[in-house]
């Protein structure tokens, strides 16, 4: 009997029931990988894109970030090479704007960065050929990237700067305000993109 009522089912039900299905599976997959990083209310991780600063990640490779507050450390891992950010050396996280060129050959195998600047409204990507017709020009820009200044270990004179492009960025806040909590940072600043134009005196 419960066999015969589910084949009367029609088409058109089966349709909304499984557009509401994937509605649903949508908001589960963002949940779940929320909930996968976070423990206590605390925001321990965070999957990123790199854009710079981290040595041996190239541009806009997926990175798993995390905060570990027993060895107060925060530990970016590239491929499985894992490179340590002791609490101590870490003087401020920003949400900033970040723009970089990048040229790449005509051959997808070869790319180089060859420029940045700080700026942008909106991620976008735009390409240019050169006069040559052998390479081309990509501005690739992220309104709110993720900037980490740090001392470099043994030079607390100097500050450099690991920005990265948070996959989910309404967890980017939550594992900010944890970080600040566990190496007790000041708030983060957020620096909005400069209006081109005339400046009048």
């Amino acid at each position: 009997m419960i066999l015969e009522r589910k084949s009367k089912f029609s088409l058109s039900s089966q349709a909304v029931r499984g557009k509401i299905n994937h509605h649903l599976w949508e908001k589960v997959i963002i949940l779940g990988i929320k909930d996968f990083f976070k423990i206590s209310g605390d925001q321990w991780g965070l999957p990123s894109d790199h854009l710079e600063g981290l040595g041996g990640a190239s541009l806009q490779e997926r990175i798993r970030v995390f905060t570990d507050k027993n060895s107060e450390w925060v530990e970016f891992e590239v491929q499985k090479n894992k490179t340590i950010l002791p609490f101590s050396q870490i003087v401020q996280v920003n949400f900033i704007p970040w723009e970089k060129t990048i040229t790449k050959a005509l051959n997808p195998l070869a790319e180089g960065i060859v420029g940045g600047l700080i700026g942008g409204e909106t991620m976008a990507v735009v390409s240019a050929i050169d006069a040559k017709g052998r390479t081309r020009a990509e501005k690739v820009k992220v309104p709110h990237a993720l900037e980490i200044q740090y001392h470099p270990k043994g030079d607390f004179r100097t500050v450099k700067s690991i920005i990265l492009d948070p996959v989910v960025k309404s967890m980017a806040k939550e594992w900010v305000e944890t970080l600040r909590k566990y190496a007790n940072l000041p708030e983060p600043r957020y620096i909005t993109p400069q209006p081109k134009g005339p400046t009048y005196l």
